[in-house]
């Protein structure tokens, strides 16, 4: 088979492969192609008959917490304003749909490697709502010795008695939401706190024992330039916290800072090669300052005897594709393959709910190539694919044949485009490879769809 090797796959071969290689970075996340949604029969049905799982494998669990006091204006996200007695019902029905959910023999089969509280914001909870979705998790869902538990937050309402609600529900991970520490900018995105609040909620944060505390930042914000992000990673670095995760921010189109651009009330970020600056000085100035790279976007800070509290595992194998079951209104999940979203909307979620049924909106059937899927999200994450891994993913399935030598030539492209770097036992990504990571996943993507591996086209039998 004669492969095509258009520099959609393979990038550019130019001077500067960090900020030309490829056009923009067109999403958040690569993705493989589905095999199409379950009509609502099959998808209970499918729900309903999952099996214990007998060999140990690492699941997550998220909830999702559907309103927000604002809206920020880069969240494609924003799903309800936040209401005490809206809030109020939805606490009952997804302490109801925990209990429910828990009951199922698949779900006690394995352990939960981590929960994670996301939205929206957890922090529109109150104290006593906080402790008492905790509670409700300690007792009906198998949790693993060691569990990783976050609550992702703003900073507005995260007040010490809500912390140490968090703290009293089993939460020993707080995520929150910083982008930047610069008081003007913040504002421009609908955030309000300045920047001294957020050093000393950040400091009290870091104080608090048997807690880990990470933050979001975000680089390529309108207004941002070189020493607004200097600025930013120097005070990172002059916290206690424990990790931190430097994201490109990407303009989603529904946003209201993408409409904000569009009128002309807000500048646009700064382009793709301005962007790929940031990310080598973010790389170069965490490194300097001694922190540990826990995957190509996040960091972890070793303590005074050398140890990394921060552990990344939530982020890490979300990415990697392993089972997460969700809960609560808008959440999406993984299990068994079948990626699975709640309802969006609240009265057909408490409805299911009170029906006694797993609010599911929708699921797409399950990825025949799960196996492969895991190892490249895991490997484009980690910015090395273990080729060994990647062979035995293929060696036991109707994919057959040899996945490494079948992808060789577009390895070598990436290569000699300065992209990554080829041996007998892996493909490393250089720093040019791990800014355009995504790119590279989804270009490998699409070439297996394109020249597949059984030399047959998708959809056809092997």
């Amino acid at each position: 088979m004669t492969f095509q090797l258009d520099t959609d796959l393979t990038g550019h071969h130019c001077p500067d492969p960090l900020r030309h290689a490829f056009v923009a970075k067109t999403s958040a996340h690569a993705g493989r192609g589905s095999n199409g949604p379950l009509s609502p029969e099959e998808t209970h049905r499918v729900w309903r008959g999952q099996q214990p799982v007998t060999t140990p494998e690492t699941r997550l669990a998220y909830f999702h917490i559907p309103f927000c006091k604002t809206h920020c204006s880069y969240c494609g996200f924003f799903q309800n304003t936040s209401k005490e007695q809206e809030i109020a019902r939805f606490v009952d029905s997804l302490e109801q749909e925990i209990i429910q959910t828990g009951q199922m023999a698949w779900v006690q089969s394995q352990p939960l490697s981590a929960v994670y509280f996301g939205g929206g914001t957890p922090t529109d909870l109150t104290p006593e709502q906080i402790i008492r979705l905790g509670d409700a998790i300690k007792k009906h869902l198998p949790l693993a010795d060691g569990v990783e538990m976050t609550f992702e937050s703003r900073f507005t309402g995260l007040d010490d008695t809500k912390i140490q609600a968090c703290i009293e529900a089993g939460f020993n991970r707080f995520s929150l939401g910083l982008q930047t520490f610069d008081t003007f900018i913040r504002r421009k995105m609908s955030r309000i706190d300045p920047q001294e609040v957020l050093l000393e909620r950040l400091e009290h944060l870091a104080k608090q024992q048997g807690v880990t505390t990470v933050v979001d930042m975000i680089f390529g914000l309108p207004w941002q330039t070189e020493e607004h992000w200097l600025k930013d990673l120097e005070l990172i670095n002059q916290t206690g916290i424990h990790g931190a995760d430097l994201y490109q921010l990407i303009v989603m189109g529904q946003t209201r800072m993408a409409q904000s651009i569009a009128k002309g009330s807000m500048p646009a970020p700064g382009d793709t090669p301005f962007k790929a600056g940031l990310y080598q000085m973010g790389v170069e100035t965490m490194q300097a300052n001694g922190w540990d790279r826990l995957s190509l976007s996040h960091w972890g800070r070793p303590d005074a005897e050398g140890k990394v509290r921060e552990r990344n595992i939530y982020n890490h194998h979300t990415k990697a594709g392993c089972e997460m079951i969700p809960f609560g209104c808008g959440a999406g999940g993984k299990v068994n393959g079948h990626s699975v979203m709640l309802h969006r909307a609240l009265e057909p979620y408490h409805a299911m709910v009170a029906a006694g049924q797993k609010p599911i909106m929708g699921m797409m059937a399950a990825d025949p190539q799960l196996a492969l899927s895991r190892v490249l999200g895991a490997g484009f994450d980690l910015g090395r694919l273990d080729l060994a891994q990647l062979a035995a993913t293929t060696m036991n399935s109707d994919m057959g044949g040899d996945i490494v030598s079948h992808c060789r030539p577009l390895f070598e492209a990436w290569q000699n485009n300065g992209l990554a770097v080829l041996d007998d036992n892996s493909l490393t990504l250089t720093l040019a490879g791990q800014f355009w990571n995504v790119n590279m996943n989804q270009a490998l993507n699409n070439y297996l769809e394109r020249y597949p591996l059984n030399g047959q086209q998708p959809g056809q039998a092997a």
